[in-house]
């Protein structure tokens, strides 16, 4: 495990990293990522770093996880740095080779070390702490909410990525993981970028925060589906999705009114269930905000999830034990997603917004505009709708469809970090660009009615449920919610 070391010495290492160019900007500069290689590029990255300089070295031993032969690495670090990172349990000498036992890897401007992707296949498996690198990580972190808040929980921390980030817009961060490797990790980490207010506590789900509340908690649990509870950072005992399930229903005790959850799960569906019936029936005195990403089958989810990790004494199992779980439990597709709980007394609602595409620039004001704008449609009665004025959103952009049935149509593409799109005909373009943040929606309507030569009355039901789609995908907005 990582060792602790004296604050100052962090600090110091910190120093030598950055004074070395060991960040974001300059290795994308130097050879082209700032993260470990994804299959197929370990040979460009050793290309780009062969070159011995102190940089190289450091991507080598760091985000390559090469060995380095100890003349080199002698000569290149200096001694108090070398010393530094054996102490700490980054570097472990094999004779006259050096390894590295983590990763560090930059993300924006923090760094973040966990373990090296080597230790997938050994004995240390089981309680590997994931790298910053990894999608889910960034997924989450990308969607995140950002407003200033007192208290934010990091359940089952990590290498501490989303408490050290939230720390920048929380009084106070409590991380906690079931895995003492991971709570290491992070109290590491919130040394090596200089962040004191987090507050680190070794336990499972809950436990370690009981009777605290918070407003805001994050969580990238351990949500995958599987037949088996080998990994502590992936897996769990509980059949299918029902860990998820039982975390959705202990979140709400620990929410201050009006707080939000934010959560990455996967979710089954069933024989003879709708799977938002089935992610519906886990909520109970909170909206729900659900980004949902496309579904997989049995079969694809087997294959994905079976080929994530290899190693000698890594046993995922096979695919075919998989799809059998999946085929006496009658689960037709694994549904992956984002869920987002806000706790509010009275009548809660469940919206559901599609993901089209990845998740590649922030968008944590895209999904509190989200829930804002769900919340404007809750209140509005189709009187109340048409005496709103909305505005087209400032980051929507509009294209020329792909031809579809001779139909030349508009592709509207939303820049707000969730690649909303959709594709509508001349006529609908027409009534949307009729808002211009000074027309009421009734407005919109008899205009429209009059360009069309039909009566607004007759259009009206229509309309309004265009009017709503569009505001609930973002498109569309009131004024006080721009």
């Amino acid at each position: 495990m990582i060792q602790i070391p004296e604050q100052n010495h962090v600090r110091e290492f910190r120093v030598f990293l950055d004074a070395c160019g060991y960040n974001t900007e300059q290795l994308t500069q130097r050879i082209g990522r700032a993260r470990p290689p994804a299959a197929g590029e370990e040979q460009q990255m050793f290309d780009d770093s062969r070159q011995i300089t102190t940089l190289n070295v450091l991507v080598r031993l760091f985000l390559l996880g090469a060995p380095v032969d100890k003349s080199t690495v002698d000569e290149f670090l200096p001694d108090v740095v070398a010393e530094f990172c054996h102490d700490a349990g980054l570097l472990q000498s094999d004779g006259d080779i050096i390894n590295a036992r983590v990763v560090i890897i930059p993300v924006d401007d923090l760094l973040f070390a966990s373990d090296a992707f080597r230790i997938l296949g050994t004995e240390e498996a089981q309680n590997f702490v994931l790298p910053a690198s990894t999608h889910s990580a960034n997924f989450l972190r990308l969607l995140t909410m950002q407003d200033r808040v007192d208290d934010t929980l990091d359940l089952g921390c990590g290498c501490g990525i989303h408490a050290l980030f939230a720390a920048r817009h929380s009084a106070r961060v409590v991380a906690t993981d079931i895995s003492p490797h991971a709570i290491a990790y992070t109290r590491f980490n919130a040394l090596l970028n200089d962040i004191n207010n987090v507050e680190c506590i070794e336990g499972s789900l809950f436990e370690p925060v009981t009777g605290q509340q918070f407003d805001l908690i994050i969580s990238n649990p351990p949500f995958v589906i599987s037949p088996s509870e080998s990994f502590v950072y992936r897996d769990n005992a509980m059949e299918l999705d029902e860990f998820c399930k039982m975390l959705v229903g202990e979140a709400p005790r620990h929410l201050k009114e009006g707080a939000h959850l934010q959560m990455l799960c996967e979710w089954v569906e069933v024989e003879n269930e709708a799977w938002v019936d089935r992610i519906s029936g886990w909520i109970r005195g909170c909206d729900a905000w659900v980004l949902h990403a496309a579904p997989l089958s049995p079969a694809a989810y087997a294959q994905q999830r079976t080929g994530d990790l290899s190693g000698e004494s890594v046993n995922a199992g096979v695919a075919s034990e998989w799809t059998a779980y999946f085929e006496r439990h009658k689960v037709r597709a694994i549904h992956p997603g984002m869920l987002a709980l806000r706790r509010r007394d009275g009548t809660n609602w469940l919206h559901v917004q599609n993901l089209p595409a990845d998740v590649t620039q922030p968008a944590g004001n895209a999904v509190l505009a989200g829930i804002a704008a769900v919340d404007f449609l809750e209140a509005c009665d189709d009187s109340a709708l048409l005496a709103a004025t909305l505005g087209l959103a400032s980051d929507l952009m509009a294209e020329q469809a792909p031809p579809s049935d001779d139909v030349v149509g508009v592709r509207l593409r939303l820049n707000n970090g969730l690649s909303a799109e959709a594709d509508i005909d001349g006529a609908v373009a027409a009534f949307i660009n009729l808002f211009n943040s000074e027309r009421t929606v009734g407005d919109c309507v008899s205009e429209f009615a009059k360009v069309a030569d039909a009566e607004a009355a007759q259009l009206t039901r229509d309309l309004l449920a265009i009017v709503r789609v569009f505001v609930s995908r973002g498109f569309l907005a009131p004024l006080d919610l721009e």
